[in-house]
């Protein structure tokens, strides 16, 4: 943001109230993601930025939700499975399926916290 505002390091220590060398540590923690977010605030502000983070979830919750359930319950019912194929008990694909889906939905109208 500095460099695309043409502001120099010495004049951003400056805003900051700190030597120039303090902005070029600064800029290396960004760089190599060991930066603050206390830093972070104080560089934007003296950069007139407002500081946005967030946690951005890669599909919605209910789809992370729902995988986790079925994660759940295929463990729950994979030594049942082994069992009874053992015994020669096992029961069709579309069974299973179904099974899977019924516990999977069971977990999710129990307490989240069951799912971690």
């Amino acid at each position: 943001m500095r460099e695309s505002l043409g502001m120099s390091a010495s004049a951003l220590a400056r805003k900051l109230g700190v030597m120039p060398h303090s902005i070029a540590k600064l800029e290396k923690a960004e760089a190599d993601e060991k930066i603050t977010l206390a830093s972070l605030r104080k560089l934007a502000s003296a950069l007139d930025c407002e500081l946005q983070y967030a946690l951005v979830p890669r599909k919605s919750l209910e789809e992370i939700l729902e995988d986790r359930a079925i994660t759940i319950a295929r463990e729950r019912l994979r030594p049942i499975s082994h069992s009874m194929s053992l015994e020669n008990q096992s029961v069709d694909q579309s069974a299973s399926e179904k099974q899977l889906q019924l516990l999977a939905k069971e977990i999710l109208d129990g307490p989240r916290r069951n799912l971690w």
